[in-house]
């Protein structure tokens, strides 16, 4: 779809819009608290409640009313795609497999530039701070909070991009919820939630089973989550909550393909990748506490634990005829601890300091075997059996960090805050032969500073408007991986296997400013309201990983610039009717080495979401999303241009008392597309690409009860 078709579609959401608005009931009136107020608690912005307006820094919340009505939403990475700052490649075709960019940021799927945290604990994973983004049951969640750009200075390694903040159901309001859905390629989804009380207590339980044949051959997935959390005590003094979340998946990977291939079979797999295979399990209990010491001063912790295995199949192309293929099971454990002090009203004023320490304790266990190595025609004959252990040893990740923030309100439309972070990272590995390496050891500090402002500019019967800006440190450690893994990638010469991880690594860092507003007004008396919100920043980063082809090995060679634009606008015509525009703008330039100047790789320059959705009295909900990508490059050299690519969602959904049928179409257009590639690792002038699907169909029934 070209950009003439994209805008096309948006005036056609805009000119739907309008007629829509009539569908709302005569009697409906604007949610007042909803546009001036914004009464909406932001926990992953200032690890204390507070309100949306005053803060200084570029924030989102969806509330999981706003979720439902989304269209093309298989998974919470579905959800952050519709807002402003966040685009997503796919690497399976159907959005099982998403890779972020937020703020020009993408760790091409071995690392991460994003911090996730369920009810404010973090959940990427140990040895690589990857996401797995679908292993929280859209189900479950009542809000997706947002806070995009550096937050170091209040959660440290890897918050750099952005920080998202999913807050599950508490059980405060008896409820329950059941859905059933199924569609294209063989695919089912189950999800299930309730919330009510036993025995005076409160308690949430959720769930889904999920699987796809994919659009792909070689394309099969299996996954699962169960999650619940049960009030132990809840008295106005303190809480107490116990919570756990399980999560389970299993699936196939057909690898990218060729040019070639695609002209061929868009739906084949590559030889080089017919055994890759992924089977995982993590299981999370945490316990939350909550006291009172005075009305003004609160004391909050919590205990995390965490068990991960992983046994995966993985393929790693080394040219276009030859790869290597290895297997490696992981077991990996964590203990997270946290503690925060929140005073307010010190010095007589509208004031408030956090004051808190985060702590983990990590381990792994790492095996790989051999599986096969060699040209197409190998790959062909071999039994994807697994041969004798290769590489074997054990790591350690324990991190220390003590932080602190101070808010001020020197006046009613001015808040000032000041914050910073001091963390100690302290990592190890032992390989179990000596012949593999000797034990290694590193341990990193970092300080992270931010200061923020955000004034008033306006406030009136019909516009309230906040101006804000802020600086900060913010700073990314290598990965366990990065520094440690002993897979051996083969070469023709002595010792004919080396690995490309690094143990001198340094911590990325990296220097942010950022400035915006938020406005959001009354259109119509009334009826129609508007919130639009803008974003603009700039972030340089020293010392960033990069991969030398001359030593063939991860070093801090990487210097880039960041700037970009975040802009959202949100109409609302009573609760009926909605519309939205998203644009990101990520301009990310190389400052070192022989592609000094050049725009970083695989990063979408241009982004852009706009969708709407509208309810009728009779229970008929329409609802549509557009998402357009556009100026990739897929090398340094900036060469090498990925095809733009527009695609649209649609669902159609009709209530009848507690039931809701729904129809969703994903790709309504059947876009021809590929959502990222890479060049031939060895040089040559073949491209692999990563295909996505055609149009699919999806045939859903919820209940709620």
């Amino acid at each position: 779809m070209s950009w003439k078709s994209f805008f096309v579609a948006i005036v056609a959401f805009v000119t739907l819009l309008m007629p829509l608005r009539a569908w709302a009931q005569d009697d409906a009136r604007l949610d007042t608290s909803r546009v001036y107020a914004l009464e909406a608690v932001v926990v992953t912005a200032d690890r204390s409640a507070s309100l949306l307006a005053s803060s200084t820094a570029s924030v989102s919340v969806l509330r999981a009313a706003e979720v439902r009505r989304l269209p093309g939403v298989a998974g919470l990475a579905d959800v952050l795609r519709q807002t402003p700052g966040f685009a997503f490649l796919s690497l399976d075709g159907l959005g099982f497999d998403p890779q972020a960019t937020v703020r020009g940021f993408y760790g091409g799927g071995e690392a991460e530039y994003v911090v996730v945290l369920l009810n404010g604990r973090p959940i990427n994973n140990m040895e690589t701070g990857l996401v797995n983004w679908n292993q929280i049951p859209l189900s479950g969640i009542e809000s997706i909070e947002v806070m995009r750009g550096g937050a170091s200075s209040l959660y440290g390694d890897a918050a750099i991009g952005g920080v998202v903040n999913v807050v599950t159901a508490q059980g405060t309001t008896p409820a329950a919820r059941f859905s059933l859905a199924g569609g294209t390629h063989n695919s089912f989804l189950g999800e299930a939630s309730i919330n009510n009380t036993w025995n005076g207590r409160a308690f949430s339980i959720f769930g889904n089973l999920q699987r796809t044949d994919g659009f792909r051959d070689h394309a099969e997935r299996l996954t699962g989550s169960a999650g619940a959390t049960l009030a132990l005590v809840n008295r106005p003094g303190g809480a107490l909550t116990l919570s756990t979340l399980n999560h389970w998946r299993n699936y196939d990977d057909p690898g990218p393909l060729t040019a070639a291939q695609l002209a061929e079979s868009r739906s084949q797999e590559s030889t080089f990748y017919r055994f890759d295979n992924t089977d995982e399990q993590t299981y999370r209990l945490t316990l939350d506490g909550r006291a009172a010491l005075r009305p003004s001063v609160h004391l909050s912790g919590s205990l995390t634990g965490e068990y991960r295995r992983v046994d995966v199949v993985r393929t790693l192309p080394l040219s276009a005829f030859f790869a290597d293929t290895k297997n490696r099971v992981l077991d990996t454990s964590r203990l997270f601890a946290s503690a925060q002090l929140t005073a307010e009203s010190l010095l007589a004023l509208d004031d408030k300091l956090v004051l808190g320490v985060d702590a983990s304790l990590g381990q792994l266990d790492s095996e790989y075997y051999t599986i096969v190595t060699g040209t197409d025609s190998t790959y062909t004959f071999a039994t994807g059996a697994r041969g004798d252990l290769d590489t074997k040893g054990k790591g350690e990740r324990n991190t220390l960090a003590a932080f602190v923030q101070y808010d001020v309100h020197p006046m009613p439309r001015v808040r000032l805050t000041l914050g910073s972070r001091l963390d100690v990272i302290d990592d190890s590995y032992e390989p179990e032969a000596l012949d593999l390496g000797e034990p290694s050891s590193a341990m990193h500090t970092a300080f992270s500073p931010k200061a923020g402002v955000n004034v008033r500019y306006v406030q009136s019967a019909r516009h309230v408007g906040n101006w804000y800006a802020n600086m900060a440190r913010s700073f990314k450690t290598a990965t366990l991986d990065q520094l440690y893994d002993q897979r051996k990638i083969p070469v023709p010469f002595p010792p004919f296997g080396i690995t490309i991880s690094n143990d001198e690594l340094d911590p990325q860092r990296g220097l942010s400013f950022e400035t915006g507003f938020y406005h959001r007004a009354e259109l119509t008396p009334g009826r129609l309201a508007g919130e639009l919100s803008l974003s603009v920043y700039q972030m340089d980063m020293t010392d960033e990983l990069d991969f030398d082809i001359e030593t063939f090995r991860f070093v801090n060679i990487g210097k880039s610039r960041h700037r970009g634009v975040e802009a959202g606008l949100k109409l609302y015509a009573g609760e009926q009717a909605s519309a939205f525009f998203n644009y990101t703008l990520q301009n990310v330039t190389s400052r070192a080495g022989e592609n000094k100047g050049n725009y970083v790789k695989a990063i979408p320059r241009d982004y852009l979401s706009a969708g709407f959705s509208a309810a009728h009295p009779s229970g008929l909900s329409l609802s549509a999303a557009a998402n357009a990508a556009r100026r990739m490059f897929l090398d340094d050299a900036n060469t090498i241009i990925l095809d733009n690519y527009t695609t649209v969602d649609a669902r159609a959904a009709y209530t009848l008392r507690a039931m809701t049928l729904a129809l969703e179409a994903f790709n309504l257009f059947d876009e021809t597309y590929s959502t990222t590639g890479f060049p031939d690792p060895a040089g040559s002038d073949i491209i692999f690409f990563y295909p996505a699907a055609g149009r699919t169909l999806r045939l859903g029934l919820s209940v709620t009860l």
